[in-house]
């Protein structure tokens, strides 16, 4: 049974807070409002919320469910769901790389380099990645925490001149 949450003549700063509470509680609930509510629909549909509104009589009533996540069906997803290949340069050598999409680490067959790329996902930020990827979740974050990871340690030699 879906919680029904009646906000006419509640002040909208009050509104809103009180929504999200409850969505947060039950992942689903029916909202009985005054009129259409065109900034609530369009923060609701930001955060990946379904909303259906009915006119019933002097109110509307807002249906807002949970999305059904398909593994995969997220546009974010299709570089890692459906990679393509891409041709780059090696920047140690020059030389010419074959990279799928999905991949993040390469090593250049000229010269044996690896070379790391990023990758381009909402996985990171994504409240529904987990869902979204399914069982491919935990090695995209893993590879991502790496290749973090290397960003951090940079060579700093090159730039810095050593007295002999």
């Amino acid at each position: 049974m879906v919680e029904v949450i009646d906000v006419r003549g509640m002040e909208r700063d009050k509104r809103f807070p009180l929504i999200f509470e409850k969505l947060e509680e039950h992942g689903e609930i029916d909202v009985v409002i005054e009129t259409k509510p065109e900034p609530l629909i369009k923060m609701l549909h930001d955060r990946g919320y379904l909303v259906k509104y009915k006119e019933e009589g002097d109110h509307v009533r807002l249906e807002i469910r949970e999305p059904e996540i398909v593994p995969g069906s997220c546009p974010g997803a299709s570089t890692i769901f459906r990679p393509k290949l891409e041709i780059k340069q090696c920047p140690h050598c020059g030389g010419e790389i074959e990279r799928w999409t999905d991949e993040i680490k390469v090593v250049c067959e000229n010269c044996g380099k690896e070379v790391i790329f990023d990758i381009d996902s909402c996985v990171q930020w994504c409240d529904y990645a987990e869902k979204c990827l399914g069982d491919k979740y935990e090695d995209v974050m893993r590879t991502l925490k790496e290749l973090d990871e290397r960003k951090m340690k940079l060579d700093f030699s090159k730039y810095i001149k050593l007295e002999s």
